[in-house]
C-alpha cells in the first residue's frame, strides 16, 4: 500500500448509533472530492477478525479515520495488533460532530471535483460485532472482567495480561463487564452511554455511576414492589424461590444493563456465579 494520506470511513453497519444521513453526506463529499478513501462496513468486525488491512492502514504516512470516539478506535486497532501512531492519526467522530464539521476538517475549503471514484461496502455477515475492547492506558490487570464473564470472552496472554480472546462469544448488547470494571477500562464502541462507548473518562463522575454492591437493599426494594402488586389472599412475603430468583435477575439487569434474553439463557449455576461476582464474593 502506498504510504500516503489515507482516509478510512466506518459505516458502523451493524448499529444505528450514527445518523444515516450524516454518513451519506460525508461519503458523498469524499467521493465528489476525489479523495483517496476506503469505506468499510464495520471497523469492529474487522478488528475482531484481525483483518490485515488495519495493519496496512496503521503504516500509512498519515491516516484520517472517520468513525466514532477516538479512544474506541485506538483500542480497536490495538486489538487487531495494528497500533496507531498518534502523531500520524486524526480521528473524526460521527457520534458527536456534524457532517459539515467533519467534511471541513477533512477537505478544508476544497470544492473541486476530480477523479470521481466508485465505492462499495462489503456485505454484512451474520455475526453482530459486539464485544469488549480493553483500554490498556487504564487497565490494571485486576482480571475482574475475566472472572465475571461467563462466556469465555477474556483470557490471558503469554505474559499474563488479560485480553479479549473470544470476541464472538460476547452476548450482543450486554456491557456488564464494562460496568463492573473498577478502572473503566472496557469499551463497547456500539454502546449508547459514556464512557463505556469510548468517550473520554471523567473519573469523578464515573465513580458515582458505578453499580453499588448492596444487593440486599436493592432486593428489599424490589420485594416491596412485588408485595404491593400481589392481590388479596396471595402470599404476603417473597419467600418463594421463584420470586427470589426474579428479584436477583431484576437487580442484575438494572445495575449492569444485562439484556433479559441473556439472563434467561443462564443456568441456575451461572446465575448464582454472576450474583456472587457482583457482590464481590468468591465464586
Amino acid at each position: 500500500m502506498s504510504k500516503k494520506v489515507k482516509v478510512i470511513f466506518c459505516n458502523c453497519g451493524y448499529s444505528s448509533i450514527i445518523d444515516s444521513n450524516l454518513k451519506t453526506q460525508v461519503l458523498n463529499a469524499l467521493e465528489a472530492a476525489g479523495v483517496d478513501f476506503e469505506a468499510v462496513q464495520d471497523l469492529c468486525e474487522m478488528a475482531a477478525k484481525k483483518n490485515p488491512k488495519l495493519k496496512d492502514w496503521a503504516q500509512a504516512e498519515s491516516i484520517n479515520i472517520v468513525a466514532c470516539y477516538s479512544r474506541a478506535v485506538k483500542w480497536l486497532f490495538n486489538a487487531a495488533d495494528a497500533p496507531l501512531d498518534p502523531d500520524k492519526t486524526q480521528f473524526h467522530n460521527m457520534r458527536t460532530c456534524s457532517a459539515e464539521e467533519i467534511i471541513l476538517s477533512l477537505l478544508g475549503e476544497k470544492t473541486a471535483v476530480h477523479n470521481k471514484q466508485e465505492f462499495r461496502l462489503e456485505e454484512k455477515g451474520d455475526w453482530i460485532p459486539w464485544f469488549p475492547v480493553i483500554d490498556y492506558d487504564r487497565c490494571k490487570n485486576c482480571m475482574q472482567c475475566m472472572n465475571f464473564c461467563l462466556f469465555g470472552v477474556f483470557g490471558l496472554s503469554e505474559s499474563g495480561l488479560v485480553q479479549v480472546i473470544n470476541p464472538t462469544g460476547c452476548k450482543t448488547n450486554c456491557p456488564a463487564c464494562a460496568r463492573m470494571c473498577p478502572q473503566t477500562a472496557i469499551i463497547f464502541p456500539k454502546y449508547t452511554d459514556s464512557p463505556i462507548n469510548g468517550d473520554s473518562v471523567d473519573d469523578q463522575s464515573t465513580e458515582s455511576k458505578k453499580p453499588h454492591l448492596d444487593m440486599k437493599e436493592l432486593s428489599r426494594n424490589d420485594i416491596y414492589q412485588m408485595i404491593r402488586r400481589r392481590g388479596k389472599g396471595e402470599k404476603r412475603f417473597a419467600k418463594d424461590k421463584t420470586d427470589r430468583e426474579q428479584v436477583a435477575q431484576i437487580d442484575l439487569q438494572k445495575q449492569l444493563d444485562i439484556p433479559s434474553n441473556v439472563l434467561e439463557s443462564l443456568t441456575s449455576e451461572e446465575l448464582g456465579r454472576l450474583k456472587k461476582e457482583f457482590r464481590g464474593e468468591k465464586a
